[in-house]
């Protein structure tokens, strides 16, 4: 079975004050993630005082588990230079993909934010229900 060509992907940045704006074209998928990591990263180190970033990804035509991924690691470097990470214009996929995957909060929580862990289901010390055995 042979799928259809990913459609390559295209990155435009623009730098505005203290903000990094990257447009995103075309397939995040395993053959093009690596381009969205190594340019966030490349601006992260050559552009001092980046208070944030913001991926455009309206353009997105498709994104895999690869682009996820991707998604994932570009967050954890704006993380670790204490930068804010910004979604913008995502497509109903990508949204879909997040949800899905339970990754949404990762890219809706502020730069070193954790995202909250559901808590157990606390269980009473002691049950209010009458005895069956009285």
């Amino acid at each position: 079975m042979t799928g259809s060509p990913s459609a390559p992907l295209r990155l435009s940045c623009h730098r505005a004050a203290d903000t990094l704006r990257i447009e995103l074209r075309g397939d995040l998928d395993r053959r093009h993630a690596d381009r969205v990591v190594e340019a966030v990263g490349r601006a992260l180190a050559e552009h001092d005082g980046l208070r944030g970033v913001r991926l455009d990804c309206a353009g997105l035509t498709a994104v895999d588990p690869s682009g996820l991924s991707a998604l994932l690691m570009v967050r954890r470097r704006t993380d670790a230079a204490d930068v804010a990470l910004h979604l913008d214009g995502r497509p109903p996929q990508l949204e879909k993909l997040l949800e899905q995957t339970g990754t949404l909060a990762h890219f809706t929580a502020g730069p070193g934010e954790r995202t909250p862990r559901p808590r157990p289901a606390e269980t009473p010390a002691h049950s209010t229900a009458p005895d069956p055995t009285a």
